[in-house]
């Protein structure tokens, strides 16, 4: 019996090295954190389908909406949040639900004086004019705390998926700098972000600008992250996710000081951006200044390495915002009513008529009126519009200003191109007004974003600010999008490098330099490498084709193997089935026949390996065979080429000396007519000259061998003539032979085409 069951294995082992030679998976590991058995091949490899424990993703590495991965179990834990209390069914990595206001509990389940009822909880605080429903704190600036729901505003998540690239994403220490000895990488295998730190201090994942600046609209609601780590200490601290903005500084635990992180294990992790004492993030502050930080949010950074020698990989992140446009209503935006002397959705600009009171504070000032003539002024400077002075004073001329340190005399503005300035209050220099385009600053003396030269020659030669030329792959509204002196792009987007962004980055290509780069996807296995050329198309290892190398080039005379592995695996599947079942036992003669059918399906594939191997080697016999015969009848076709040749030549002489005969002939017979006719009109003399006979006799000499040299000639032509054709006959008789060959010839390569 035991020896039933070692071959049992040894038959399995056979089968199963066998199926990995044709198995592409046999070489490409299905990582799928332990919640999936199966996966699928697509352009990004491989792909976990079927993830069980209410889990999702590409390797199942996250919880489904409505789930929470609870310590480093398998399983995802419901989030069980209270319909009535809380904002959605989603929560955070430790099971909290987002609550309304007054509701309170881990799942929004209790108000300030009990449980919540099935229709929340009774009203304590007086809502906001015409919101209808309790909603967030307000934010008008510290104008106003008077607010109701925004319409027009949808759900707007900015996610990095790490599918094509870092997405602009960048390691640094909590200040900010580049770190020494660390590794940081993108992984396109797995599609996420990898940091290695060989020290002990951490090394952060600093957020691009997609997720920072105005982000007010993002208030009470979720910044989402996967993270994974391997090595180290894992103790959670108290500066594991960072926020900083409007010189405001909070941050949070990844968990509980005490709790060690799971190591190799990929968690979801959830921080809503609000200042409720459930979000833990520290130090506490208050709703307003909550809202001042995100409303100028500077820096996003989430701690990726935990003690020397760590290891962490960051993937999923997501920040629900809004914006405006159709699409799933964000309920929670909100515009302000504004106390007079101020308007804008919250508050943030002053009306016609006033103006700013400290116009540094930007619009956290106050605004107060104008004291012009006509009432109105500039709302950010307060300097009153033409026409409009302060009563008793005069306004400059265009391109000067009043300088009150000279007795409120006119002085010419520092600024070029004879702009206007103005002199704010208690200022000592004046700022100018309507720069050229391109320009900013006070005097007009720095370029925009997005533009470079040197407006007034602080470097040498004085040059106008041009627009930076990128391709169109760099974003002008952020900071450092290129150098403003040099021109050169300094943050190329769409996957592209270089000083013009005229590039795309490793395993990316374009047609032209201003198209986005598309990424390869070259298949790591059939492909040299993951660079392909400007059409998309990747250099292919022997046996692989198609712009990717992914389709297998194989012979279609290994067709029926492939289709007997196939039934093979069938079976296979079916024997481990057997065996698997619970509940059931397996007899000796179930055992006894698996082994027959498994010893002939051996056989079979062994018979079928030699009839392959057999037909290999008459296959190449053949084509040894074909190559000699092409060999040989190729050098006799260059042998029959050029006798060929020779013989034109042949052909060409003959055919000017048979043309030069032919006018010899005509002219002998236009010089025999002539004698002719000269003969036939001469008159001899028969009493004059006594030697009349003679010369008669010598006349009769001279045209016997006038008549003998034209027969030679005459013999001489038709010899030529003969000799001509005779090698064109030769030529065609090897013409004959040269047919003849070709025909063997395609003979044997049908007889190949046909094996």
């Amino acid at each position: 019996m035991w020896s039933s069951w070692i071959s049992l294995c040894g038959i399995l082992a056979a089968v199963c090295s066998v199926q990995t030679t044709y198995t592409f998976y046999s070489k490409v590991r299905c990582e799928c954190n332990g919640r999936a058995r199966y996966c699928l091949q697509d352009a990004s490899g491989l792909r976990c389908v079927d993830c069980r424990g209410n889990t999702e993703g590409r390797h199942c590495e996250r919880c489904k909406d409505g789930f929470y991965q609870q310590g480093a179990g398998l399983s995802c834990t419901p989030c069980s949040c209270n319909p009535t209390g809380s904002v959605g069914h989603i929560c955070d990595s430790r099971g909290r639900c987002s609550c309304k206001e007054g509701v309170t509990g881990d799942k929004c389940e209790r108000c300030p004086d009990g449980p919540i009822g099935p229709n929340g909880c009774r009203q304590r605080r007086q809502e906001r004019e015409d919101s209808g429903s309790l909603t967030l704190p307000c934010f008008c600036y510290g104008h106003s705390e008077q607010c109701s729901a925004q319409p027009g505003y949808s759900i707007y998540n900015i996610s990095s998926t790490f599918s094509t690239g870092p997405e602009g994403w960048t390691v640094g220490t909590v200040q900010g700098m580049t770190p020494q000895d660390v590794l940081f990488r993108w992984i396109p295998k797995h599609q996420d972000l990898e940091v290695i730190s060989k020290q002990s201090l951490p090394a952060y994942l600093q957020a691009p600008d997609v997720y920072l600046g105005n982000k007010l609209l993002s208030y009470g609601q979720n910044l989402s992250f996967s993270l994974r780590l391997d090595r180290g200490v894992r103790h959670p601290s108290t500066n594991d996710v960072i926020l900083e903005g409007a010189g405001l500084r909070v941050a949070a635990s990844l968990g509980d000081l005490r709790y060690i992180v799971p190591c190799g294990k990929k968690i979801s992790y959830t921080f809503r951006l609000d200042e409720q004492l459930s979000s833990r993030w520290r130090p506490q502050l208050s709703s307003s200044e909550f809202q001042k930080l995100l409303q100028n949010l500077t820096a996003i950074k989430i701690r990726g390495t935990f003690g020397e020698n760590g290891r962490g990989y960051l993937d999923n992140v997501n920040l629900v915002s809004a914006r405006r446009g159709d699409g799933v209503p964000a309920s929670w935006v909100q515009t302000c009513r504004c106390p007079p002397g101020y308007e804008g959705d919250f508050c943030e600009r002053c009306s016609a008529g006033f103006r700013r009171r400290v116009p540094s504070a930007g619009p956290f000032s106050g605004c107060e009126p104008c004291s012009c003539r006509g009432g109105s002024c500039d709302p950010q400077t307060g300097d009153c519009y033409s026409a409009d002075e302060t009563p008793g004073e005069q306004s400059c001329s265009e391109g000067f200003y009043r300088d009150p340190m000279q007795q409120g005399d006119c002085v010419r503005c520092p600024c070029p191109e004879r702009t206007s300035c103005f002199l704010a209050a208690g200022a000592l220099e004046p700022q100018c007004l309507r720069c050229p385009p391109g320009t900013i600053g006070f005097y007009c003396d720095t370029c925009r974003e997005g533009f470079y030269g040197d407006p007034v020659g602080l470097l040498g030669v004085q040059q106008p600010c041009r627009p930076c030329n990128c391709n169109g792959h760099i974003d002008v509204s952020t900071a450092g999008s290129c150098d403003r002196s040099s021109g050169e792009c300094l943050r190329c987007s769409n996957n592209t490098t270089g000083r013009f962004c005229e590039n795309c980055l490793r395993g990316f290509y374009h047609n032209r330099s201003t198209d986005a780069c598309k990424p390869c996807n070259c298949d790591i296995q059939g492909s040299e490498y993951d660079q392909c050329d400007d059409s998309g198309q990747c250099r292919c290892r022997p046996g692989f084709e198609g712009l990717r190398c992914d389709r297998p080039n194989c012979p279609t005379c290994f067709s029926p193997i492939q289709k007997k592995m196939e039934g093979y695996a069938a079976k296979l599947k079916e024997l481990e089935s057997l065996v698997s079942e619970s509940g059931r036992v397996v007899t000796p003669q179930e055992i006894e026949a698996v082994l027959r059918t498994m010893e002939e399906l051996v056989n079979n594939l062994q018979e079928n390996s030699k009839q392959l191997t057999e037909t290999e080697k008459i296959l190449q016999g053949r084509l040894s065979s074909i190559s000699s015969s092409q060999l040989i009848a190729g050098q006799e076709i260059q042998n029959i080429s050029e006798i060929s040749n020779h013989i034109r030549q042949q052909q060409q002489t003959f055919r000017s000396k048979v043309e030069e005969v032919e006018r010899l002939m005509d002219e002998m017979r236009r010089q025999l007519e002539e004698a002719k006719t000269k003969l036939q009109s001469a008159e001899l003399p028969l009493l004059d000259d006594p030697q009349s006979s003679d010369s008669l006799s010598s006349l009769v000499q001279l045209a016997t061998e006038l008549a003998e040299k034209h027969k030679t000639m005459a013999d001489s032509v038709e010899q030529t003539a003969n000799k001509a054709l005779s090698d064109s006959k030769e030529s065609l008789a090897l013409v004959r032979t040269l047919m003849t060959r070709e025909n063997k010839v395609k003979e044997l390569i049908g007889d190949l085409q046909t094996l």
